[in-house]
């Protein structure tokens, strides 16, 4: 109950209850009556204290509510079930912070009062929920000599009460009983006795209940019957549950328990049985909370002797399972004794694996991994350490349970009587080495050869070699490659006579091997390879079968390289010069072990690393064997070795193809991490020197087109090392690579060059030495970008507006000028073709908008194009709007749209923080465009409409709604570019906003028939929803933001006409399915083929009509499909907007994946829709275009070869 902090104040319970009762006083408005009727009631209590000029405490809100209280009851029945319901509920909120000598005082006055609600049984259950809460409440505050009393009205016969409404047929109202009795048995009364006085009244009805139901459930036959019996049981054993969860059960009770929850556990109902479990669980948590020796114990005992017969199939797989949850109880609070009960019960277990029952012996296995990995602590598996608090004895005794474990599998499981279990016996053994990991070996060797023999013996036709192999690979995992080896050798050979040859182990070696002695490897497994090498080499016959296996062999053999390499044991030892000065040979020989070397040399780097910073701390026995010092010292061995290393990969790079050397960059940026500072100094010289060296061969000799079996230039890969080695850069060698970023960028002529140049500054970006120097050359760095907007090749946009975000997030201040300045880049960027471009153009702007609310002075004179005597202006974030929207006076169409298309993505982000008078001004300018003749700026205005019409308030989209559909059903009958389809989904937000009456009467005359059609289409398609309510949902569309989700999303986005939501829920929800059939052969639906030749789109005949529609033309080697050309409906309209702007004729469509592509031809030169175009002869075409008959010939040019793969 309520007590006062130690530092004076109010109680934490105070505290939360004015929390509450503020967020209520907040619903009074609320358009649920329910929480407007709690608030307007808990005002006038207010009020009424107030009036009487009393303190709002605790206690004046309990006296106010119980007079409330009593007031809706009248002669023990419900008088205003209202009134009642909002009285228990603030008494529930207010009693946990009410004095408990008050509830003591008047507890029979409040029972009193609390008791018409809890024993009517035509009691709302809001209501006596909130009551359950209130009597809770006042049971804990009761002492222990009110508990002792008896009587009609005492906490004995509440409590009595409260599990008779444990048993309610209505789920909330029996959870909230439930609950109760819970916290309150778990907070028993201070008296010399831990236990509730009240817990064996509560045990003792309990299973008196249990017992009962048990009884008569035999008797009744019928199904309706019998189910309702079972749910009444399952509701005694969650009272059971919380009373033995809250550590209550009465000792003298415990074996009567088990026994029933037991022989609830034999019936084949699964939801009894779970119920069950959750009795026993509760009693064993009990038990962990506070530690009782001899208590548990003594459960434990009582369960054991409960053992069921070995082909019980009713009992035993419940008995297992109920010993398994109570031994992994019992290791958590005696670990120690855990180990020794785990030594006697595991031949008792065991047992189980003789039935021939398959439910029987798999609960056996599982209740058997259950007991090893959950009842022994891993940190029991340590070597003595003082440290962790292991001692010998410890030691000695988990030793003890491991050998013995060992032995009993060995000499009883393996052998033929449990052959039928073979399968579940494995499973186990795999689950027990991986929990005993290293402590396995030498114990379990002598199983590893009995189960390897099993594996390797082809005669026996093993049927569980899958669960052998993964047995294997777990002692593999565990003991390490040369113990399994030295019992199962691989023998690939042949030189040990009787061995079978086990070249199957080579896989389950490659998957499993970490942490293991890489000279092991060079000296027995790598000599192998040579041998087969040799084998293949002398063959004259190279396609032979056993040539092929050879082959396999030898790839094997080094696959199994890099997970050597993975945190080796004897990295020091075995990665020396020599062992390096081989892998490098093969680098320069070996075109196909690239990928594998490369993968070893860089796990060697990157294991030691993640180890040394702690990746494993979690993992003591890890710790214990391989120290993080040793890793330590590993990396400075690496270090002395990455210059050559790096040399090495520097010079495999430069001569490999584009798209099979992104693997060798990833392991220099490896070493690179390793290289010392004057080192990587060294080398990043030598770099630059070759980057200009070659950069002014490349230009100087004649460009032929690259060809995909040669490496790019040697220019871009020195571009690529450069960008590679920036991140790691010591800091006087900044000014060469700033120096480098500058000549890279301003190549006008080299696109190559010029997009990697910008990912230096990006690079730079990666490490706190790298952002202070952008930081020192920001100015310069500003400059560069300013100059170079003219001569950014299109390949570079996205890493230039990548490079850009690091500028503009370390923007001074002092350099605001730089957001105008470069604000039309931006802005045209948001329809570049490339979406990564206009994904980053999107964040730049609103990361430039964030800048400009931080506020700051904008230097007009530095902005190019602005006159020396420019006035500062003031940074703000209606300056930027303004700045923004400047470019609605653009001369072009593409610069209009795109100014839109950002001016939507600003205003959806500072919605909230833009003056409303700024927001109208906005979209009343913006509407104007949608009387634009354009298609392309049309569009852009009616996404920025739908921004508007869903982010915007309400007030102020109804002030501006008439004239918006005015201009925007202007759009209404174009089919084309989906114009109809996009107006019709803002119609139907706007619908849902305001309710179609205000819609309806806002539209034009003319177009109010799309109104009711949408209320057709929406009543057809809610009739189609309730009749398909039980199908399968359908999965909503992911967007890259939430602006996008704005622009794009809508509840009928695949709706063109009337007819089609029906069409397309019934798409949605089933996934017609056709079968494409060939004419000339009838379909055989035996055949596997027939799979490949099911459709979820309905095929569609070609036709010559369909042929004679299509125009076709060759564009750099690609068929290109021309969309005929409708002439503008608007054609002929004048536009009022015209007179301001001009334009040219180049827009862009948006295609498949809602991506933008710009669509070019030779006959238009203008972009205005209204003038005639004069008709110009179409292009023919020739057998250059087209081959002989249908077929598709070569381009007259190719294309220049451009690197798929993006460094």
């Amino acid at each position: 109950m309520a007590e006062l902090n130690p530092e004076g104040g109010q109680s934490v319970e105070a505290l939360i209850l004015d929390e509450k009762l503020a967020k209520i006083r907040t619903q009074v408005n609320s358009k649920l009556d329910n929480q407007k009727n709690l608030a307007l009631i808990l005002s006038a209590v207010e009020e009424n204290i107030t009036e009487q000029g009393n303190e709002k405490t605790s206690v004046a809100y309990f006296v106010s509510f119980l007079s409330l209280l009593e007031l809706s009851i009248s002669e023990d029945e419900i008088a205003d079930a209202n009134v009642a319901m909002a009285a228990a509920y603030f008494l529930d909120l207010v009693i946990p912070s009410t004095p408990a000598a008050l509830l003591k005082q008047k507890f029979a006055q409040i029972l009193s009062k609390l008791a018409p609600i809890l024993t009517n049984e035509e009691a709302g259950a809001p209501l006596l929920r909130s009551a359950i809460g209130a009597l809770e409440g006042l049971l804990l505050a009761q002492d222990h000599s009110l508990w002792q009393s008896s009587g009609n009205v005492s906490p004995k016969r509440a409590l009595i009460g409260l599990l008779e409404l444990a048993f309610d047929a209505r789920p909330k109202v029996r959870k909230r009983a439930q609950e109760a009795v819970q916290k309150v048995l778990s907070h028993p009364p201070a008296s010399p006795s831990s236990t509730h006085v009240a817990a064996g009244l509560c045990g003792e009805l309990a299973l008196k209940r249990l017992a009962a139901l048990l009884s008569e459930a035999p008797k009744s036959k019928r199904a309706e019957k019998n189910k309702e019996s079972n749910a009444t049981i399952i509701h005694c054993l969650q009272l059971i549950t919380a009373i033995t969860s809250a550590n209550a059960w009465p000792a003298s009770h415990i074996e009567k328990l088990c026994d029933v929850l037991l022989e609830v556990s034999k019936t084949s109902d699964q939801f009894l049985v779970s119920a069950a479990f959750d009795g026993f669980n509760g009693l064993f948590v009990s038990m962990t909370n506070e530690i009782d020796t001899e208590k548990f114990t003594r459960v434990l005992d009582i369960i054991f002797d409960l053992k069921p017969p070995v082909d019980d199939a009713h009992l035993a797989a419940s008995w297992l399972a109920v010993v398994a949850k109570g031994t992994e109880s019992f290791a958590k609070v005696l670990p120690e004794l855990a180990i020794q009960r785990i030594q006697k019960l595991f031949p008792v277990i065991a047992e189980f694996l003789l039935s021939e029952n398959n439910n029987i012996y798999t609960s056996a296995s599982q209740c058997m991994i259950a007991i090893l990995s959950e009842g022994l602590p891993d940190m029991y598996l340590l070597q003595p350490s003082a440290e962790y608090s292991i001692t010998p004895e410890i030691y000695e005794k988990v030793d003890d349970m491991i050998t013995t474990i060992a032995e009993y599998i060995e000499k009883e499981l393996l052998t033929i009587k449990y052959q039928h279990a073979t399968r579940v016996i494995l499973e186990f053994l795999t689950a027990a080495v991986l929990k005993l990991r290293s402590r396995t070996n030498p114990d379990f060797l002598a199983i590893l050869r009995t189960v390897g023999e099993w594996r390797s013996n082809e005669d026996m036709n093993f049927p569980y070699n899958k669960e052998a192999e993964d047995f294997i690979a777990a002692c593999i995992s565990s003991m390490g490659p040369e113990a399994v080896l030295a019992e199962l050798p691989l023998n690939l050979t042949g030189s040990n006579n009787g061995e079978p040859g086990r070249a199957w182990l080579l896989p389950i070696l490659r998957d499993n091997v970490r942490f293991a002695s890489l000279q092991y490897y060079k000296q027995n497994i790598l000599p192998l390879a040579a041998v087969f090498e040799e084998k293949v080499a002398n063959a004259s016959n190279k396609e032979a079968m056993h040539i092929k296996i050879f082959q396999t062999i030898i790839d094997q053999i080094w696959s199994l390289l890099p997970h050597f390499c993975d945190l080796p044991t004897d990295l020091r030892r075995a990665f020396n010069n020599e062992f390096a000065g081989q892998l490098s040979d093969l680098l320069y020989s070996n075109v196909e072990l690239r990928v594998i070397i490369c993968h070893a040399l860089r796990l060697l780097a990157e294991s030691n690393l993640v180890y040394s910073k702690g990746a494993l701390s979690d993992d003591p026995l890890m710790i214990q064997t391989f120290a993080i010092e040793e890793a330590e010292e590993n990396l400075k061995h690496l270090s002395s070795m990455a210059n050559n290393l790096v040399l090495v990969l520097f010079n495999v790079y430069v001569n490999t193809i584009a798209e099979a050397r992104g693997f060798i960059l990833e392991t220099i940026d490896m070493y690179l991490q390793l290289i010392p500072a004057n080192e990587l100094k060294i080398l990043l010289e030598k770099v630059f020197e070759n980057l200009h060296t070659s950069i002014q061969m490349d230009e100087s000799e004649l460009q032929q087109n690259q060809r995909k079996d040669q490496p790019p230039p040697q220019s871009v890969s020195m571009m690529d090392l450069v960008v590679a080695m920036a991140k790691y850069a010591p800091e006087d060698s900044y000014n060469g690579l700033f120096n480098v970023f500058v000549f890279g960028v301003k190549r006008e002529n080299n696109a190559n060059i010029q997009k990697r140049s910008y990912r230096i500054i990006s690079k730079l970006n990666e490490s706190e030495s790298g952002r202070n120097a952008i930081r020192r050359f920001l100015s310069d760095i500003e400059n560069v970008f300013l100059q170079t907007i003219s001569s950014t090749h299109t390949s570079s946009r996205t890493n230039r507006l990548a490079a850009l975000t690091v500028i503009m997030d370390m923007l001074p201040a002092s350099d605001l000028h730089f957001i105008p300045a470069i604000l039309q880049e931006i802005i045209m960027s948001t329809k570049d073709v490339n979406e990564k471009s206009r994904e980053a153009a999107f964040n730049l702007l609103v990361q430039m908008g964030k800048k400009m609310a931080e506020g700051g002075i904008i230097r007009n004179d530095l902005i190019p194009d602005f006159g020396p005597d420019a006035e500062p202006s003031q940074a703000s974030l209606t300056e930027y709007f303004t700045m923004v929207s400047a470019g609605l006076a653009g001369q072009s169409q593409h610069m209009i749209s795109a100014t839109i298309t950002a001016l939507s993505c600003l205003m959806f982000e500072f919605k909230d923080q833009l003056p409303q008078e700024t927001l109208i001004e906005l979209a009343s300018t913006v509407e104007l465009f949608l009387t634009h003749n354009s298609r392309e700026i049309a569009k852009s205005a009616i996404g920025f409409v739908k921004v508007e019409v869903l982010s915007l308030p309400e007030d102020l989209v109804r002030s501006n709604l008439s004239e918006m559909l005015t201009k925007l059903m202007r759009w209404s009958h174009e089919h084309k570019d989906h114009f109809k389809s996009k107006v019709k989904h803002i119609v139907e937000r706007l619908i849902r906003k305001f309710g179609v009456e205000e819609v309806e009467k806002a539209m034009p005359e003319e177009d109010r028939k799309l109104v009711a059609n949408i209320r057709k289409t929406r009543n057809r398609a809610k009739k189609h929803k309730d009749a398909d309510e039980e199908g399968a949902q359908k999965q909503g569309k992911k967007f890259m933001s939430a602006y996008e989700e704005a622009i794009h999303d809508s509840e009928s986005e695949d709706e063109n006409e009337d007819e089609r939501p029906t069409r397309a829920g019934k798409r949605n929800k089933g996934g017609d399915m056709y079968i494409l059939e060939d004419a000339d052969e009838p379909l055989n639906l035996l055949d596997r083929q027939t799979l490949a030749r099911i459709s979820s789109s309905k095929p569609k005949k070609f036709t010559k009509k369909d042929a004679k529609n299509e125009q076709v033309e060759m564009r750099n080697g690609k068929i290109v499909f021309k969309e005929m050309t409708d002439e503008d409906p608007l054609a002929k309209e004048g536009s009022g907007i015209d007179a301001y702007l001009d334009a040219v004729k180049q827009a862009p469509v948006r295609g498949q994946k809602n991506k933008l592509k710009f669509k070019k031809s030779k006959n238009e030169d203008d972009w205005s829709d209204d003038e005639q175009e004069e008709a110009k002869p179409a292009r023919e075409l020739t057998r250059k275009t087209l081959g002989k008959g249908n077929r598709v010939g070569k381009p007259a040019k190719k294309q220049k070869f451009k690197a798929r793969k993006k460094l």
